[in-house]
């Protein structure tokens, strides 16, 4: 739920976001601290909120307190409503719209995350088709797919792939099927961290100790990784 839709439905306090944020919103701490009275009449039973109260809190004069809610209002971070209560008529100061523009400002920098994330992840995906086709392997459109959906959707680390690669090529089976069955393999053995490869790979040698026969296309892409380190 969003600061707005918690303030609307009367759960909210004053947002801590907001102190980080308040440069990026108020034109000024005076504007800042004016538009924190009105949001307090507006989450409170206060009714009323006139400038020289406020002014007396603040040590302000009565003018410099008109002066910051004109600038809230001209910048529509207040808005002035009219309430028709028993006959009468009252103007009050809706606070909300600062936190409709908090909220517009927290996403934005989501976005902003999202797309440097998305960026690294060109990136990583880039590397490691570029890996691919130093070892020999032309992905297919299908496979290019599947890589992007490991790395983007699934969260797996692009070095477990290139170790799922190094397999396939050191067992002399260059297919997707079997290097999508590694991975899946490494999956359901909680195996996320290339050291988890490495030291399961020492555990087999120590509980197997035969003479491994390496193929050439191996000892080539080893050659190739070695040279990028």
């Amino acid at each position: 739920m969003s600061f707005l839709e918690n303030y609307q439905s009367g759960n909210l306090v004053l947002p801590s976001a907001l102190l980080f944020h308040y440069k990026e919103i108020f034109s000024s701490s005076d504007d800042y601290l004016v538009w924190q009275f009105f949001y307090l009449q507006n989450t409170t039973k206060i009714e009323e909120m006139p400038s020289s109260r406020i002014a007396t809190a603040l040590d302000k004069t009565v003018s410099e307190v008109n002066q910051a809610i004109s600038n809230l209002t001209n910048q529509e971070l207040l808005v002035m409503k009219t309430i028709e209560l028993d006959g009468e008529t009252d103007i009050i100061f809706d606070a909300s719209p600062v936190l409709k523009r908090l909220d517009a400002l927290l996403a934005n920098g989501k976005t902003d995350q999202g797309t440097a994330e998305t960026i690294d992840n060109a990136n990583e995906i880039q590397l490691l088709i570029d890996d691919f086709e130093k070892s020999g392997w032309m992905l297919t459109p299908f496979e290019l797919e599947d890589i992007q959906k490991y790395i983007r959707e699934d969260g797996i680390n692009p070095d477990l792939i290139r170790e799922a690669l190094k397999e396939s090529i050191f067992n002399s089976k260059r297919n997707w099927k079997y290097l999508t069955a590694i991975l899946r393999r490494w999956t359901r053995e909680g195996i996320t961290t290339v050291r988890q490869i490495e030291e399961r790979r020492q555990e087999r040698l120590q509980a197997n100790p035969t003479k491994v026969e390496v193929s050439d296309d191996f000892l080539n892409a080893m050659n190739l990784w070695s040279n990028q380190e």
